[in-house]
């Protein structure tokens, strides 16, 4: 039953939608803008409904919300009419592309920072929706908008969430679905968490983990052939024991190009995420909120270079760093330590002093040549100097980078206490 502009549709809360165009149409349905009070959203209609049961979930689901303001949740349901139905949603806004236009490269991330945090946005979304109680069952690159200009994420095609245990009948896209399911298993929060670090390492390095010189020589991509790569003889590309499936020049450019790139704390979680001990024990998976922390880390390791201003990832222990653009060696000895962070300061390198996505500070050099860091957040800093004294930085304020100055950061009613050292050899 397909839906013609100006022609209402019930919703099950009460009140009508009215059709005013079609905005596109896939093999479940077909999605139509849709006028709800005055509002403009977007009207998911099947093609050929599911079951009841599918129905009665999605109820469940718009009666409990979304798990997060990163989730395109369905917001009303429709009345069954002629036995179709459909849900409505929010839009998705302008300047947000699909997951696979970056992997394509016809988008690009205006910089690692915008990366790293569709990364966490990514992670945080599958934290809460875990935390509350339900799996996706179905992750794949198609369930993603993304912004390339600040890396916010947009989750979408929600209609298969499901409470943990229960089953929606939909198994998962190839490529992306846990060895266990490929194998017949039911999807649950561990086949999610496996799904997330496949799209995680896609998102970073534009090439699947498991596709390398065994998938290039299969002749014909069959189901066997599919549950044998992606499952039962599943070989991570980079696996430190197993070197049948390493990437292919001139096929894998991709992977080949970025892994030397990226700083050994992600490279390493992916390693041992992708090892055959956590291929077998899905119980064993790193959980969204380790992933955020190990994405957190390659943050603070990544600065601008000196010399070519491009960003780079750096080996935070050491006094020198190369840059992976230019290759010239860069001063990282100043550097602002919190806790057991070691944030080096370079001129225009980001700083985020807690766990969200906004920097709090970046680093210049005045006129003189003179290091600062400038306050680019909403609070007051204080800073207490080697000899006592105590100055307020406001915000948009600036101190320099001197060693020995210790630094008060309030950041949303949090203190975090900071202090400015140099380094001198590694250690």
């Amino acid at each position: 039953m397909e839906l013609k502009p100006n022609q209402y549709v019930n919703l099950t809360m009460g009140g009508q939608a009215t059709i005013l165009k079609e905005l596109g149409r896939g093999g479940q349905g077909i999605v139509y803008l849709v006028d709800l009070n005055g509002h403009k959203m977007a009207l998911k209609w099947y093609h050929n409904p599911p079951s009841d049961d599918f129905y009665k979930n999605l109820e469940r689901n718009v009666k409990h919300g979304a798990p997060s303001d990163a989730f395109i949740w369905p917001e009303y349901l429709t009345v069954k009419e002629n036995g179709s139905y459909g849900y409505i949603m929010r839009l998705r806004p302008q300047n947000y592309y699909e997951f696979g236009n970056y992997l394509l490269a016809k988008v690009s991330f205006k910089s690692f920072t915008a990366m790293l945090a569709a990364a966490m946005k990514i992670c945080d979304g599958f934290k809460l929706l875990h935390l509350n109680g339900y799996s996706y069952q179905d992750l794949n690159d198609g369930n993603f908008f993304i912004n390339p200009q600040n890396g916010d994420v947009l989750i979408c095609d929600n209609d298969n969430v499901m409470a943990q245990g229960e089953k929606s009948g939909i198994m998962g896209k190839a490529r992306y679905m846990a060895p266990e399911v490929v194998a017949g298993g039911v999807p649950d929060k561990y086949s999610d968490r496996f799904s997330l670090s496949v799209l995680l390492f896609m998102l970073f390095f534009a090439n699947h983990p498991f596709e390398g010189a065994k998938v290039v020589a299969c002749p014909c991509m069959t189901e066997s052939y599919e549950k044998k790569f992606y499952g039962s003889e599943a070989i991570f590309i980079y696996d430190p024991n197993n070197s049948a499936n390493r990437p292919v020049r001139g096929i894998h450019q991709n992977i080949i190009r970025r892994w030397p790139a990226f700083p050994k704390v992600l490279k390493d979680a992916f390693i041992e995420e992708f090892s055959q001990d956590k291929l077998k024990n899905p119980q064993k998976r790193i959980i969204e909120e380790m992933w955020k922390k190990i994405i957190e880390q390659a943050r603070d390791e990544l600065i601008v270079c000196s010399h070519c201003g491009e960003e780079t990832f750096i080996e935070a222990s050491n006094s020198l760093g190369n840059c992976v653009n230019c290759g010239k060696s860069i001063d990282i000895s100043r550097r602002l330590f919190i806790n057991n962070r070691s944030l080096p300061l370079t001129p225009k390198t980001e700083i985020f002093i807690d766990k969200d996505n906004t920097p709090d500070a970046i680093v210049s050099l005045d006129a003189n040549g003179i290091m600062l860091i400038k306050n680019i957040s909403a609070d007051k800093w204080t800073v207490e100097t080697p000899s006592g004294k105590i100055k307020i930085v406001d915000p948009q304020g600036i101190m320099p980078v001197k060693e020995g100055l210790k630094i008060t950061f309030t950041v949303n009613g949090v203190a975090f206490k900071g202090e400015i050292k140099k380094v001198i050899s590694n250690y």
